[in-house]
């Protein structure tokens, strides 16, 4: 049941040490962080309304520049609303998406399935996009998605002229450009750009809640005033009003106050560590070069193997590194680090050092 993927084994729950993203809460953790909220007192939500739910939107448009944004419980039902919204305005049901896409790989191809769309692969394989595979766009589009950064393509950025580019492009041929930002803040540091600047290249932007922001659940897609109401009837229309859904509320809340002001943080600590690995493991160990606070490390040992060790060590001394593994052929394979408030209780030699034990 686990076998490669191990976020969520027995194990995990025992440890009181971890390596990637932020520390997992318990109930009692969460529900502590619940009363925290300067909030807790607001009248409660309800289907999507509430005071607290506005606030949330409020702060998230500010953040990215936008007119107005929309709570989302869940990213697939804000995305596909954004995608059938542009189709209903168009004479095309194709989207672009990159081939290793969350659309594409994560979500059992809902696009098609789902929502009745055909899509047209726009991309290389473990490549960001690039002005070739621009000029090969064909026109008919609904919408051209792009992923910020690709995670499953090594959380691959394009340049930044290639997404200017690409903007030029969908004005020029009037085909909306959805960015699926699910890490857009964590990628404009790579940018060195605001997030509202990155932002402003797409029609229509999504942003999770519980990714780097920390929260229980949810995300954000962000638009000008027009879009919002037009997408509303769809996100209902996709099971996505919730009765109430005020500890995703409170929780992204919380991480805008106290996970934002750390992305640039993060970002460092990504570029600090894995520049620690290469020098310790070599450069083949950091297969791609780091752009945001995630990044893959490919060490030397069989995935069965290094999944058996992890899972010792979670159980002997209490510690999770992995939440997946993935094979490379042969006798390597690699994982993820995404930084975030795990590492803290982490000096980079000490994790060096446990890697180290693990390869012997």
């Amino acid at each position: 049941m686990y076998k490669g993927i191990l976020l969520g084994h027995p194990l995990m729950s025992e440890c009181n040490k971890f390596l990637t993203r932020h520390k997992p809460l318990s109930h009692r953790q969460w529900l502590e962080r619940l009363a925290q909220s300067p909030e807790l007192d607001q009248q409660i939500d309800f289907f999507g309304t509430g005071p607290t739910v506005e606030l949330l939107e409020q702060k998230v448009a500010n953040i990215l520049g936008k007119e107005r944004a929309l709570f989302v419980h869940k990213g697939m039902v804000g995305q596909h609303s954004a995608l059938l919204h542009w189709s209903s305005l168009s004479n095309f049901k194709t989207i672009a998406i990159h081939p290793q896409s969350h659309m594409e790989v994560d979500e059992e191809l809902a696009y098609k399935e789902l929502l009745g769309l055909e899509a047209v692969m726009f991309g290389k394989p473990d490549k960001a996009i690039d002005d070739t595979d621009i000029k090969k766009l064909p026109k008919d589009l609904s919408a051209i998605c792009v992923e910020l950064p690709t995670r499953r393509a090594g959380f691959k950025l394009p340049t930044w002229q290639s997404l200017i580019d690409l903007k030029q492009f969908s004005i020029e041929n009037s085909i909306p450009l959805h960015i699926d930002g699910a890490r857009l803040l964590e990628a404009a540091c790579h940018y060195k750009k605001p997030y509202e600047e990155v932002a402003a290249l797409g029609d229509s932007v999504y942003i999770s809640l519980y990714k780097t922001l920390g929260a229980a659940a949810g995300g954000i897609i962000a638009g000008n005033a027009d879009f919002i109401e037009q997408i509303k009837p769809w996100r209902s229309r996709l099971g996505g009003d919730f009765f109430t859904a005020f500890p995703y509320v409170l929780t992204a809340l919380w991480g805008i106050e106290n996970y934002l002001p750390r992305i640039p943080e993060f970002h460092e600590r990504a570029l600090k560590l894995s520049n620690s690995i290469q020098q310790v493991f070599g450069s083949q160990a950091i297969p791609y070069p780091v752009q945001c606070n995630g990044f893959l490390v490919e060490l030397p040992i069989e995935a069965d193997e290094l999944e058996r060790k992890a899972l010792a060590l979670a159980k002997t001394d209490k510690i999770w590194l992995f939440d997946r593994i993935v094979s490379t052929g042969g006798k390597s394979c690699r994982f993820e680090i995404q930084v975030g408030d795990a590492l803290d209780d982490w000096q980079d030699q000490e994790l060096i050092e446990v890697l180290t034990n693990i390869l012997r």
